[in-house]
């Protein structure tokens, strides 16, 4: 599958330039479409039957105020990616919580290119769970990226797959095709203990995978790393020993009642990851 429209958030937070510069450069190399989406969100105020209160005034002024705010960051997104020589490009506004919008806007794009949450960044925290919500909702991949470090947006060479045979796992084989095709070299790696490994691997573990994706013209390796490590961690590791610039896993959780829970692997991928990941649900 190509990659023709790219979707990246706007708000506020510190690292929102560095997110649109690395989605304007995948727009840039995928000759895609980008896609800039400012929230606004929500003002709620009392009932105020009789008007004396007047606190529909004052929401009306707060509402008129958040909107000037997202249209501020338009504005800015609409500046930079000019100036980065973005073809295509277009900026929405949408009323509404990011976790409500994102989402929905994320269903009519290929990739979703987000930030991980960075703890010191007061008005990233104020929603938390976004990139959750945009995973585990749209039903399209995510690629986040770094709050901190080095890292670079030039397409990947070295690309860590992480497989355990899933559903998540295969959906997200899928939809990372585009940068998998285009890397140096892939190492698809299985790291489950020997009990763990049940009949979804085939006679080996990993091999069936490598030899779909060599048959798309991959550069592929495969291992089976026997490990009583936590997968989550075991990646990072790996990714590190083998200088990977991506990584690719299936995305696990679910949402009850906008609570959302992730599994072990996913969460330490999104919180701690070094270098971007792109992760599928």
């Amino acid at each position: 599958m190509a990659i023709r429209t790219i979707l990246v958030n706007l708000d506020n937070g510190k690292h929102t330039r560095a997110r649109v510069a690395a989605a304007a450069a995948l727009a840039i190399q995928h000759d895609a479409h980008l896609v800039g989406l400012a929230s606004t969100g929500w003002v709620i105020a009392a009932a105020d039957v009789d008007g004396s209160l007047g606190l529909g005034a004052y929401q009306a002024a707060a509402m008129r105020e958040l909107r000037e705010l997202a249209q501020g960051c338009a504005e800015d997104f609409h500046q930079q990616v000019e100036r980065l020589g973005v073809l295509s490009h277009e900026e929405h506004i949408e009323l509404g919580y990011p976790a409500d919008t994102m989402p929905r806007a994320a269903r009519y794009c290929d990739l979703t290119v987000m930030t991980q949450t960075d703890p010191d960044d007061d008005y990233v925290l104020r929603t938390p769970h976004l990139a959750q919500d945009v995973l585990l909702q749209s039903g399209r991949p995510l690629l986040a990226l770094p709050y901190a470090g080095e890292w670079t947006v030039a397409p990947a060479t070295r690309v860590l797959v992480g497989w355990n045979a899933s559903r998540e796992a295969a959906r997200a084989m899928q939809d990372a095709m585009p940068f998998l095709c285009k890397a140096a070299s892939v190492e698809v790696v299985v790291f489950e203990t020997p009990e763990d490994v049940d009949l979804e691997h085939g006679d080996v573990p990993g091999a069936d995978i490598g030899l779909w994706l060599a048959r798309h013209g991959v550069k592929v390796d495969v291992r089976y790393v026997a490990t009583d490590v936590a997968a989550g961690e075991a990646l990072l590791s790996h990714a590190a020993n083998m200088g990977a610039d991506l990584i690719v896993a299936g995305g696990y959780g679910h949402s009850r009642f906008r609570e959302v829970v992730l599994g072990g692997v996913t969460r330490t991928l999104l919180h701690s990851s070094p270098v971007p990941v792109l992760l599928s649900h």
